[in-house]
């Protein structure tokens, strides 16, 4: 689907990711939030719409005590974060985590159980990859709350303005 200012939303989030050493940041409704080491790009949605997102947000909260001021940037964060911690991983750490990922992948297919759920997602969450990705997202929020806020208020007006131009939050 073409959305309209797309290239306007992929040059805003962009901007306030490039202080990090993230190369482009790129919208992608299907997959949400992804880092991709190779070429240091970010991949992130909008619309908090996977029940993944709501029980992250309380991992946040039962993990680290830290209560979030703004999933979005968070998340973005979070990928920043995969930035900074991938490469203190040795392969045989990132090989499990692959493999990890698969295999919760399996289990979230084969069940319906919002409790199963939360312990399988809790268990991804606790992944040496990302238990790190998260530790330093939570750290760099809880050390520069100005900046978080100073970050959302950059790209605000254009993510409202994305969603009012393509009906994203239409309630058709």
């Amino acid at each position: 689907m073409g959305y309209k200012g797309i290239r306007k939303l992929n040059k805003a989030v962009s901007a306030i990711l490039a202080p990090f050493g993230i190369s482009k940041a790129c919208y992608n409704d299907t997959d949400g939030y992804m880092y991709y080491p190779t070429n240091h790009r970010v991949d992130f949605k909008i619309i908090e719409d996977y029940i993944g997102d709501d029980y992250f947000i309380d991992f946040l909260k039962d993990t680290f005590d830290y209560a979030v001021p703004n999933s979005f940037i968070i998340s973005l964060l979070h990928e920043v974060g995969h930035h900074y911690t991938l490469p203190n991983l040795d392969e045989e750490t990132i090989n499990f985590c692959i493999d990890e990922k698969e295999r919760i992948g399996e289990a979230l297919e084969n069940t319906n159980d919002p409790q199963e759920i939360k312990a399988i997602l809790y268990q991804y969450f606790m992944l040496p990859d990302e238990i790190e990705a998260t530790t330093w997202a939570v750290d760099y929020a809880e050390a520069h709350p100005r900046k978080i806020k100073m970050m959302w208020s950059k790209v605000r007006e254009t993510i409202f303005e994305f969603c009012e131009n393509n009906d994203i939050f239409s309630e058709d």
